[in-house]
């Protein structure tokens, strides 16, 4: 591909990858509004998750790859299974617009962690820009105005466990393949999502279950997408494109439900979302130092 189309195709698969994931949020609330546990949900959305990436795997890796870091992976799945159980939970109970802008918040967790617990560097113009992202999230919750529900402390709590799992893997990257990974953190996903579900247990109709199947092909066909535009386009020119799943979500949300966000969730959503462009933009800046700092040398 030549240089010139490659941004332009990353940029497009990043659009296509955000659509994907409202239109699962969408379907995630339809399906809890019809009854059926978030926690049974993640539970499908594992399984046909598992039998998508599965088969592509199979088929890329002529057979099932082997892995020295099983039980690691299984460590790292709990918090991400926990992540994905708070997430849904989220989706089922608060306004798509307000989960989607408060999930924002994952990135600023990942980067907090990435200095406290893997030693990165993170200097003080990007300590500043955590505090504005966290400000944003006060935007949109309001404390002592408005009473903190349960679906935005969920959301917040899958931000965290999910930027804990993306450390963890992140720190797997080095050793195993990313087909590798996915492939054993979705059969750990079903296994760990089978206890919870059983406990809020509604037998689903034929109808759910297919939606819940679409739920399922559509997370893996996003994830898909994202690690597509990532391996094309530098973080700093594809990242700001995830802002665009807010509008995506936006529409659907008032086709769907008619839903309208209001000007703090948006207010609070473009805080926490240009916080985490200034730190996408400052990695980017320190990445092209230090690899001038190799070549001179």
């Amino acid at each position: 591909m030549s240089p010139a189309r490659a941004p332009v195709l990353a940029a497009l698969l990043m659009l296509g990858s955000v659509a994907v994931v409202a239109v699962q949020n969408a379907l995630i609330r339809v399906v809890a509004d019809e009854g059926i546990h978030a926690f049974q949900i993640v539970l499908y959305r594992n399984i046909f998750g598992l039998l998508s990436v599965a088969a592509i795997v199979l088929w890329t890796e002529r057979g099932i790859p082997r892995t020295r870091l099983l039980g690691m992976i299984g460590l790292a799945c709990i918090l991400h299974v926990g992540s994905m159980l708070a997430g849904f939970l989220g989706v089922a109970l608060l306004p798509l617009n307000e989960s989607t802008a408060l999930g924002f918040a994952g990135p600023l967790f990942a980067t907090m962690g990435a200095a406290l617990f893997l030693g990165e560097t993170v200097r003080a113009r990007r300590w500043t820009a955590i505090g504005a992202g966290f400000v944003g999230v006060l935007i949109i919750l309001r404390p002592g105005y408005v009473p903190i529900e349960l679906g935005a402390a969920m959301t917040l709590a899958s931000a965290l466990l999910g930027a804990a799992s993306t450390l963890m893997f992140k720190h797997f990257t080095g050793s195993e393949r990313g087909a590798t990974l996915i492939l054993y953190q979705t059969v750990f996903s079903v296994l760990m999502s089978v206890p919870p579900a059983v406990v809020v247990w509604e037998t689903p109709d034929t109808t759910q279950v297919a939606m819940m199947a679409v739920i399922g092909v559509l997370g893996t066909v996003s994830w898909m997408l994202f690690l597509r535009a990532f391996a094309l386009g530098d973080a700093s020119a594809v990242f700001p494109y995830e802002f665009a799943r807010l509008p995506f979500v936006a529409l659907l949300a008032y086709l769907v439900f008619g839903e309208v966000p209001d000007q703090w969730v948006w207010l609070g959503a473009t805080v926490i979302f240009g916080s985490n462009l200034y730190i996408v933009h400052r990695e980017a800046i320190v990445a092209r130092e230090i690899g001038r700092t190799a070549s001179a040398r």
